[in-house]
């Protein structure tokens, strides 16, 4: 809602520079008149402004996010434990937040603890979850929400155990990522001393291992579970105790990793790099850097991971597409119908990875396949430090808000209720022709099902 200051409180008033002549001959009483009118005048501005700010920060004004659908805890690889997300979301005047942590679903008991910590919060809080899927040959993140229907019952659903039992799988993956990402870095910072903040840091440089990440991110990082030590753990370590440059720990988020260190010092990157002379770089932890290099997840099919969340009673969503390069609309977007027909419901069409030019394609793409747009910061607390809760924008901010983050702001909020409201939403079988409501597992023919009941999670 936007609100304008009232026109006719306002008044010019109009000033003489020899009307104080008038003044010291019209005795004290016109003084004290006048005096007394500028008075008013003055409270009255004053409480104009009052109250009009009073206004905007009751219902935040127009670069003022109202919901974050993207966000990490401790419990994966962010840095901010879920309780202090909440009080993160109510310092920033967030309306409902929700958590989706990579590779995990949470067990009741823990959903309920935090369900009763945003509400004395007074914020809606929703569950999701960021699985590591293959898609095309390459590594990616598929979001799933959940209704809170999902939560509800002594027992967890047997379709969000499979689904629990899976992403498991995945997370456990990531220790033996981990150990080949130890040697990689190792051996580039043993052989290039472009890396390090200054030949001192490069000289002293001790190799480092997986346990010594682990112990320094408990300390310093909040990190709860071994199993969710990730890239954001390690880049904060080569950053704050190894010396390394920031800009070359990771990159540009998307792209190839590949880049050029000019003899000023200054990083060029993809195609500002070609053709220039300096020494060429990768970025040490970018995914595509590890990529060519083997070092990666065992990810979920992005198709099955898609049926395995929707038999769950919740919907899937590709994040951050741009992230998969800069020709992703070109090598992605014809598959999203593709995905559309098994079952993805959105795409994040709003977020710190996205910039305004992407964003406009993503929402023409989604208007054209039939998706609905999402938006959230992907928050990781300090370890991704440009990314703030409700910061569903691509920094520098110097740049500002875009147009289409109106767009966001005006039904961002709406649809995070959508789909935490079961009764509003209906998940879509496309193998079955079928419509079920969100939750109702119990009649479904999916191939997958039966083995899902099961708890055999695997390709088809």
């Amino acid at each position: 809602m936007n609100f304008r200051r009232p026109t006719a409180g306002y008044a010019k008033v109009a000033t003489n520079p020899d009307a104080g002549h008038n003044f010291a001959s019209s005795g004290d009483i016109s003084r004290k008149k006048m005096l007394g009118f500028c008075s008013v005048i003055v409270v009255l501005i004053v409480l104009a402004v009052a109250i009009h700010s009073s206004m905007a920060a009751s219902d935040g004004d127009e670069t003022t996010a109202q919901v974050d659908m993207h966000s990490h805890s401790t419990e994966s690889d962010g840095d901010l434990k879920a309780e202090e997300l909440l009080e993160e979301a109510k310092r920033r005047n967030l309306k409902a937040l929700w958590i989706t942590d990579h590779d995990m679903i949470r067990d009741l008991s823990r959903v309920r603890e935090l369900q009763k910590a945003a509400s004395s919060y007074g914020i809606s809080l929703g569950f999701g979850v960021e699985i590591t899927v293959g898609w095309l040959n390459k590594e990616h993140h598929l979001l799933g929400y959940f209704p809170d229907k999902a939560w509800e019952g002594q027992k967890m659903a047997p379709p969000m155990k499979s689904l629990q039992h899976a992403c498991a799988q995945v997370k456990s993956s990531r220790e033996d990522r981990n150990s080949n990402l130890v040697k990689w870095v190792n051996s580039a910072l043993q052989s290039w001393k472009v890396y390090f903040k200054s030949t001192e840091a490069a000289a002293s440089y001790k190799a480092i291992s997986v346990s010594a990440v682990t112990a320094w991110a408990q300390e310093h990082a909040a990190l709860t579970d071994t199993t969710s030590l990730g890239r954001p753990h390690f880049s904060k370590y080569l950053i704050k105790v190894a010396n390394c440059r920031p800009d070359l720990v990771f990159g540009p988020r998307s792209g190839t990793g590949k880049g050029v260190v000019t003899a000023d010092g200054v990083v060029l990157w993809d195609e500002e790099a070609e053709g220039k002379e300096g020494e060429e770089v990768e970025g040490l932890l970018h995914s595509a850097t590890l990529a060519r290099r083997g070092i990666t997840f065992k990810p979920l099919p992005i198709s099955e991971a898609i049926t395995l969340i929707n038999l769950a009673g919740g919907v899937a969503v590709v994040a951050h597409i741009p992230t998969l390069g800069p020709n992703w609309l070109k090598q992605f977007g014809p598959d999203l119908k593709t995905l559309k027909q098994a079952g993805l419901w959105g795409i994040e069409a709003f977020s710190s990875e996205i910039d305004e030019k992407n964003n406009k394609q993503i929402l023409q793409l989604a208007a054209e396949v039939g998706l609905e747009t999402t938006g959230g910061s992907d928050n990781h607390g300090t370890l991704k430090g440009y990314a703030g809760l409700g910061d569903v924008f691509r920094q520098p901010k110097s740049i500002g808000w875009y147009s289409g983050l109106a767009l966001w702001r005006k039904m961002g909020l709406p649809l995070s209720f959508r789909i935490s409201s079961a009764s509003l939403f209906q998940t879509q079988l496309a193998d079955t022709g079928t419509s079920e409501k969100m939750g109702e597992t119990k009649e479904l023919e999916h191939p997958l099902a039966v083995r899902l009941r099961n708890k055999v999670v695997g390709p088809v």
